[in-house]
């Protein structure tokens, strides 16, 4: 999925375009001045997973603008409805810097007066999903943010972890969790303008992902693999636990390594690799393997 969103803000270009139509209103509202965003979905592929997505009428884009910092809201046209490429529309907003994310929501608010960000420190795996699947049910909202030039890029916070076990004899993992030594990696955070993420103090150090009934640590394909939704950025001196059914908990300590943000349209793994030769620990093989 990618987007290429462009704000036209000349409204009178905009008044003379629906007058040349018999005066009919083209964009569909009653105001004096408005703001209109050009959308595209792409098909995308995560691990062998293709997807290609269209718009929906019931799904609107929120708009911030620095200047007043209220969250106005954008209506994808009727016309789009069910198609790849899409238009949205709403009041004009001002400001150095035009903030937006999708999909929208009444609540939604800015965070010390910028984009909010929260990444839950408990994911739940649904066995009939896909790593894409996965990471979108917990990555939250898509963001872009612009200065000037009023074409917003669309990209996520976050970016998704692949740890994959290799035991001598398979076991039934029910649950994984990531725990860091320094920092906050789960909670609410604040976005900047970079797209980093810096979490608050009330965030969390740790992030776990339930498996429900479990996931065989191997099977016919090879490795099994174990997804992690993480915000983007450097990773050093975590824990992994590991919960195995019938097992006492197995523990390591990982290399350091990159979580990739991941954009609209460009979706990438970042994997880790890990055998065990017995439950008594882990030996790393071949260290972090990033795509």
């Amino acid at each position: 999925m990618r987007y290429n969103l462009f704000a036209i803000l000349s409204i009178t270009c905009l008044l003379a375009s629906c007058s040349a139509d018999g005066d009919k209103d083209m964009f569909d509202v009653d105001r004096t001045g408005y703001t209109l965003f050009e959308a595209d979905f792409e098909a995308v592929d995560m691990d062998g997973d293709n997807f290609e997505g269209v718009w929906d009428k019931d799904l609107a884009i929120g708009v911030f603008g620095s200047e007043a910092g209220e969250n106005v809201k954008y209506t994808l046209k009727n016309a789009y409805d069910g198609k790849t490429s899409g238009e949205f529309y709403g009041p004009v907003v001002k400001g150095e810097q035009i903030m937006a994310y999708y999909p929208y929501s009444e609540g939604y608010a800015l965070y010390d007066g910028g984009m909010s960000y929260t990444l839950s420190s408990t994911q739940v795996y649904v066995s009939e999903n896909t790593l894409l699947e996965h990471f979108c049910a917990n990555a939250g909202c898509a963001f872009a943010f612009n200065n000037s030039d009023n074409e917003l890029k669309f990209g996520y916070a976050a970016g998704l972890l692949s740890i994959k076990f290799g035991f001598n004899n398979p076991i039934n993992i029910t649950a994984i969790e990531l725990v860091s030594e320094n920092n906050n990696i789960a909670g609410v955070a604040k976005l900047n303008p970079d797209m980093s993420v810096a979490f608050g103090a009330g965030a969390v150090k740790a992030v776990g992902v339930n498996f429900g009934q479990g996931i065989l640590s191997k099977n016919d394909d090879g490795f099994a693999q174990y997804p992690v939704v993480l915000a983007a950025g450097q990773y050093e001196s975590l824990k992994l636990i590991v919960k195995a059914e019938g097992y006492d908990d197995i523990i390591c300590v990982l290399d350091p390594f990159e979580i990739e943000r991941i954009s609209v349209g460009d979706y990438k793994l970042t994997e880790v690799v890990v055998s065990v030769g017995g439950l008594g620990g882990f030996e790393i093989e071949g260290g972090l393997d990033f795509e």
